[in-house]
């Protein structure tokens, strides 16, 4: 599910040093906006960027936003039973909740859901490879450090098609979950050692397969991939940084 898809949208095409500057704008966004109901329409641009702009489908975004519940609906609960207020709107005996705590409350989740979204949407339409390619010739950041970014990148969606793989040869041998809780605890441990001894052994052949090229024996590196054109991330890292400063004045106009 983390990982990077070729497709032919806007944002595919565009160099991720303008997609940074707009994943940055955005959570300036988040942090500027103080009600639930600026952290909700900020949310829904951020699904129609995804839709129409990156070019991921509606469920797809869903499914993403799904792992987040298992935290945010706590968070939630938490802080609308903790929060202060003084309008009170339901009253439970000696709790009462009030129109503040339930503001807070919305904008602090919601405020989750779409940073999270912005940077999966980031690495949805972000090849690795274009990344560290970017980071190293135009912002000369050292290349240890950007291939450090990109392989992060490219081992999570394997671990999690090994996962899928070892989940599915235990299933065939016989060995699906069982019931009752040792049971089931027990085949975690199993399932986990096993997604853990593959991630170290593609570990160390990595590293062999770095250390036979010669990674960091020299200060500079040369790529044999090309630099993607800056024209359409320039537009559009200047298209947000203007959009993020007019919005950032209006909301200090109307205290959204």
């Amino acid at each position: 599910m983390i990982a990077f898809h070729k497709q032919p949208s806007l944002l595919h095409r565009t160099d991720p040093l303008g997609k940074l500057v707009l994943l940055f704008c955005i959570a300036l966004l988040t942090m500027r906006f103080h009600s639930s109901l600026g952290q909700a329409l900020l949310l829904a641009a951020v699904f129609a960027l995804a839709r129409w702009a990156g070019g991921m489908p509606w469920k797809k975004q869903a499914k993403a936003l799904a792992i987040l519940l298992g935290f945010a609906v706590p968070y939630f609960i938490v802080t609308l039973l903790t929060a202060a207020g003084e309008h009170v709107f339901i009253q439970f005996g000696p709790l009462g909740l009030t129109t503040e705590a339930l503001d807070s409350a919305g904008s602090v989740t919601v405020r989750m859901f779409t940073v999270f979204l912005s940077s999966y949407v980031f690495m949805f339409t972000t090849d690795p490879r274009d990344m560290v390619v970017s980071l190293t010739t135009r912002l000369r950041i050292p290349y240890r450090f950007a291939f450090g970014l990109s392989m992060a990148l490219t081992f999570l969606p394997l671990l999690q098609e090994e996962g899928r793989s070892i989940s599915a040869a235990h299933q065939v041998r016989g060995g699906g979950a069982p019931e009752g809780l040792r049971g089931r605890l027990r085949w975690w441990l199993t399932f986990i050692s096993a997604v853990m001894h593959n991630a170290l052994r593609r570990i160390q052949q990595t590293a062999g397969a770095m250390e036979a090229k010669g990674f960091g024996a020299y200060p500079d590196r040369t790529f044999v991939r090309e630099s993607m054109p800056l024209g359409r991330g320039i537009v559009l890292a200047g298209t947000a940084v203007a959009l993020t400063a007019f919005l950032w004045w209006f909301i200090h106009i109307v205290n959204l």
